[in-house]
């Protein structure tokens, strides 16, 4: 078969099963905090955080796939105890991908509870959680997306009298997303820190088909489920300066999806210090059995800027010519301390 058959048929096969729902996943995941984690809601030192993100996947194709994020949280008010501490957070996240304008957007409020382990407060445990409105929606009056899939070409896909019963019409769901986590941080000494987090998203296995009866996306002869699949995220980094000017911080991400397989992520990042407001990034990665990532970014005072680009090593390079996602990011920690009120001085006269 000639590619430029085979090209239309693989991408609408792949957001075919995105109809029945597929988790965002940055390269760039520790920017893009509160959708990685509830937990990281509040969990650094200032006043307020804004944030975002933005992936561009496949951008040489037609059905090429963008996801923009924007976040803000806070640690607004102390815990039970003097160390402890409450943060919230509010989360935007759109996703549109393929030949069938296929999008998600969803709005998300997350909570977090910072616990102190000592009197230092040099240990946290953090319980975070998320409750999230989602729409989801899809056009088929594309004409690509109106072929018929035979099994003969791979698919397992509707025939004509399915498709037609589809209609030209946008569909659309809405569904509510309830996600959870937990967050260890640590001061190991005076030059390292470690963190391990660990988070569940749509506990609630919400139903989000936008197809066939029940909301469900019937496929071949069994149908497929449309309800979103409880995922499960582990993610870590080791922070170590190695003198007045280096530092490294390997990092990784385990992430389950919806298909049943795993998604595995290691990078190493280095800094390097160039004064005392700069600090200037850099890296390697790699999703294990997908893409090699090239990471840069650097840090100007309260500022986090970081970009990343993925070079697909996956079999689908022939059709992508090895172009991956590329990735931009950047978040601004406000700090706005109280100053202290220093009683005015009263000079006594001299006698």
């Amino acid at each position: 078969m000639k590619l430029s058959r085979l090209l239309p048929i693989v991408i609408l096969l792949f957001c075919w099963q995105g109809l029945s729902a597929q988790d965002v996943h940055y390269t760039l995941f520790n920017m893009s905090p509160l959708r990685t984690n509830p937990a990281l809601t509040g969990a650094f030192n200032g006043t307020a955080r804004l944030g975002g993100i933005y992936r561009g996947q496949w951008f040489n194709l037609d059905a090429s796939m963008t996801t923009p994020s924007f976040y803000v949280d806070a640690p607004i008010i102390r815990g039970f105890r003097d160390r402890d501490w409450v943060g919230v957070g509010l989360m935007f996240l759109s996703d549109q991908a393929g030949p069938f304008d296929l999008q998600t957007s969803l709005g998300g409020l997350s909570a977090s509870y910072h616990l102190a382990l000592d009197k230092k407060a040099t240990s946290i445990l953090t319980l975070g959680a998320q409750y999230g409105q989602a729409t989801r929606k899809a056009t088929f009056n594309n004409p690509l997306a109106q072929q018929n899939i035979e099994t003969n070409f791979g698919g397992g896909g509707e025939n004509e009298t399915e498709f037609n019963a589809m209609g030209n019409a946008d569909k659309n769901t809405n569904y509510n997303d309830i996600s959870a986590g937990l967050l260890y941080r640590t001061q190991l000494d005076k030059t390292s820190a470690l963190e391990l987090g660990l988070s569940a998203l749509h506990l609630n296995s919400p139903s989000a088909g936008l197809l066939g009866s029940g909301g469900g996306v019937g496929v071949g002869t069994g149908g497929q489920d449309a309800d979103r699949k409880m995922t499960f995220i582990t993610h870590g980094k080791y922070d170590r300066m190695l003198d007045e000017k280096w530092s490294m911080s390997p990092t990784f991400f385990f992430q389950t999806t919806e298909g049943g397989g795993n998604e595995i992520v290691l990078q190493a990042w280095a800094g390097r210090k160039v004064n005392e407001d700069l600090t200037l990034n850099f890296g390697l990665g790699g999703r294990f059995g997908d893409a090699g990532q090239v990471l840069f970014g650097a840090d100007y005072k309260d500022i986090r800027a970081a970009l990343s680009y993925d070079v697909n090593l996956s079999s689908a390079s022939t059709i992508t010519n090895n172009v991956g996602g590329f990735e931009i990011s950047a978040y601004y920690i406000i700090k706005i301390y109280k100053q202290p009120e220093i009683p005015p001085a009263i000079l006594c006269p001299r006698f």
